[in-house]
């Protein structure tokens, strides 16, 4: 995604203050240095590029990401917190919000390695990750409940935002990564209950939902919303992204009550042919204000030929796998079990192109 490296900056400015403010920060015994030898005479942000080089390669383990995260943590940042000048300057720094900080430096900082590096079961590790975080963000403030954690990372990047709108952008980019990871895990703590059988068809779900998950956003960010003078456009754009995880999290439910509980499920919606599919495709490989950036002179903007091409050639050979997945697992159930499972694969897929209403309403999250 576009705003990560910018996304980190910010990040790095915001947490390394509060990281630095309170004499309470939890150690975290993981060191990436454990696993890599660095030269000698390789010296401070060349050391930390040495190691980052050297561990972000898949399979990341989650002992690597958050030893990563920690070499990030730097201080280098503090002198703008610390600027009497500071918007921030009248705010308190808790034990609270300097615990909150370190989490979603790390949250943060390993979600975005993870991004530009990792594949669809790197982000597995990446969970196993932000749950160890959570344990030492617990053992520093035992008072908030440990389903409630993970909020703790919005709650203190909003308290310490002063409202532009870069900073509003970024808090979207935060809760988005937040539900990402909240579906991620949802996934996690499937694939290790599910029947022994289905587990290599379920965990071959996963990484095609992964794919199409990515290649249906990347479509989308760069072809049918392609507004690069938009201020507000990483707002909304993540909030499309939030919106594709919470639906995803209430989908697997669902899937869940079939596969586990034996819980029939009716189709809610008409079947998306491929003539449909295909011209929705079709109709979004422009992008929605494409005549208004032609009024406004903007057409160096549009996206090229041979980028949509790109962009429309991963999402079908993404949604192919996806789809066949899928039909391997209808086809291993019992009969009604695999009907139901072809039932919501196509609500998923209605849903997916905007003919079904969402699970999750724009209006409860």
């Amino acid at each position: 995604m576009k705003l990560m490296t910018t996304v980190f900056l910010f990040a790095a400015t915001l947490l390394s203050a509060c990281a630095g403010s309170s004499s309470g920060s939890a150690d975290v015994s993981f060191n990436p240095r454990d696993t890599v030898n660095v030269p000698e005479g390789v010296t401070g942000q060349d050391s930390i590029a040495y190691i980052e080089n050297a561990i972000t390669r898949s399979p990341i383990s989650a002992a690597d990401l958050l030893g990563l995260a920690e070499v990030h943590a730097v201080e280098d940042y503090l002198a703008y917190y610390n600027d009497l000048e500071s918007a921030q300057e009248h705010l308190e720094v808790t034990h609270r919000d300097s615990a909150a900080m370190r989490l979603a430096n790390r949250f943060m900082r390993m979600g975005n390695l993870v991004k530009m590096n990792g594949n669809a079961n790197d982000k597995l590790q990446w969970a196993v990750a932000v749950k160890a975080a959570m344990d030492i963000y617990h053992k520093a403030v035992p008072s908030v409940p440990a389903d409630s954690i993970i909020g703790e990372i919005g709650k203190v990047v909003y308290k310490f935002s002063s409202q532009t709108q870069y900073e509003l952008n970024f808090m979207c980019y935060v809760d988005a990564m937040v539900d990402y990871y909240r579906t991620i895990e949802c996934y996690r703590q499937w694939l290790s209950v599910v029947p022994a059988k289905l587990k290599p068809l379920l965990q071959e779900e996963y990484e095609a939902w992964h794919d199409l998950n990515d290649a249906r956003f990347a479509f989308w960010n760069d072809v049918s919303y392609k507004r690069e003078w938009y201020s507000m456009k990483p707002m909304e754009i993540e909030g499309y992204y939030e919106k594709l995880s919470c639906n995803r999290r209430a989908e697997m439910e669902i899937e869940r009550a079939i596969i586990l509980d034996n819980r029939p499920y009716q189709q809610l919606g008409q079947t998306v042919t491929t003539a449909q599919w295909q011209k929705w495709i079709a109709d979004h490989s422009v992008p929605e204000d494409v005549d208004f950036m032609r009024e406004m002179g903007q057409e160096d903007d549009l996206p090229s030929d041979s980028l949509v091409n790109q962009r429309v050639i991963a999402l079908k050979s993404a949604f192919s796998r996806w789809t066949a997945a899928r039909h391997a697992i209808s086809a291993a159930l019992p009969e009604n079990q695999g009907q139901s499972y072809d039932n919501l694969t196509a609500d998923i897929h209605s849903r997916l192109i905007g003919k079904l209403a969402d699970i999750v309403p724009f209006d409860e999250w």
